[in-house]
C-alpha cells in the first residue's frame, strides 16, 4: 500500500526545501502557498511558481531549490519571496520573484474511494481535525491536526471521491443534495497514540480523471473524523472569489 507520509517526513519537511537567503533589506519579504512545477527547457531556470490565483512567476534562483515533484511535474510548497523589478524573457510569466525561503508541504491527488493504492478506506479510522482550509487553482489546501506519539509510526491521510452508489459508507447519512461536492478524509495513525498533536498543512489536487469540475459546485465539503469530539464532522470550503486570491500576501 503506497503510503502519503510518516511523521518523519513532516518533521523534516519544514526545512528540506530552504534556500539561501537572497533578500535585500529593502525589498518587502512576501508569503503565499503555491505550486512549485519543474519548467521543461526554460533557460536559467529549472522550476517555475504557479500561485494559487493562477498567475506565475519566473524564479530568479530556481537552481539553488533541490527538488522532485511527487507528480504532474509540480509540488505545494509555502514560500517566502521578494518580487523583482526586472522582467523575464519569457512573456509566459507574469512575474519575477526571488525565493528566500521554501516549507515544503505534504502533496498528494484526490483519489477515488475505491483506490488500490490506498486499500481499503474503512480500516481508517483514527481521527483528524481541520484548522481551516481553501480550494483554489485545482488545489484543495487543508490545515490539519492529529494526535500522534512516536516518530516511527505511519500517519496516512487521503482526500478522496466516493463515486459508490448512493455514497456508501462511513459518511453516507451526511452527504445531502446542496449543490456543494463532497469529499472525504481518511487518517490511518498506524497505531499510534496520543501524547502530542501534529498540526500542518496538506495538499490535495483535484485531477481530470475524476471527472469532475470544481467550477459547477458552490463549493466543497470535506467529511472526517474528529478526533476530539469523537463524531463525523462536516468542513466547508466556500468557493474562492478571484479577487481574494492576492499574490503578495
Amino acid at each position: 500500500m503506497k503510503k502519503l507520509f510518516s511523521i518523519v517526513m513532516i518533521l523534516a519537511s519544514v526545512v528540506a526545501l530552504t534556500t539561501s537567503c537572497n533578500k535585500k533589506k529593502s525589498d518587502p519579504m512576501y508569503v503565499s502557498i503555491a505550486s512549485l512545477v519543474e519548467t521543461g527547457g526554460v533557460t536559467g531556470s529549472r522550476i517555475h511558481v504557479v500561485f494559487d490565483s493562477g498567475k506565475t512567476a519566473y524564479v530568479t534562483n530556481a537552481t539553488d531549490l533541490q527538488i522532485k515533484p511527487s507528480f504532474d511535474n509540480e509540488v505545494r510548497a509555502m514560500i517566502y519571496y521578494t518580487i523583482n523589478e526586472a522582467e523575464s524573457s519569457d512573456p509566459s510569466y507574469d512575474m519575477v520573484i526571488t525565493l528566500n525561503m521554501v516549507y515544503g508541504i505534504i502533496t498528494d491527488y484526490v483519489r477515488f474511494i475505491e483506490d488500490h493504492d490506498i486499500g481499503n478506506v474503512s480500516d481508517y479510522d483514527a481521527g483528524i481535525d481541520i484548522n481551516q482550509g481553501y480550494f483554489a487553482n485545482s488545489w484543495v489546501t487543508l490545515d490539519i491536526a492529529f494526535p500522534y506519539s512516536s516518530a516511527n509510526k505511519e500517519h496516512n491521510a487521503y482526500l478522496v471521491y466516493n463515486d459508490r452508489p448512493d455514497h456508501s459508507g462511513k459518511f453516507q447519512d451526511l452527504y445531502s443534495d446542496d449543490g456543494y461536492l463532497y469529499l472525504e478524509l481518511y487518517h490511518d495513525n498506524d497505531g499510534d497514540g496520543d501524547t502530542n498533536v501534529f498540526t500542518g498543512y496538506a495538499c490535495w489536487k483535484i485531477r481530470q480523471n475524476l471527472g469532475i469540475n470544481v467550477e459547477d459546485y458552490r463549493g466543497i465539503k470535506v467529511l472526517y473524523w474528529d478526533y476530539k469530539s469523537k463524531a463525523a464532522d462536516v468542513y466547508t470550503l466556500e468557493a474562492p472569489k478571484v479577487d481574494e486570491l492576492t499574490v503578495a500576501e
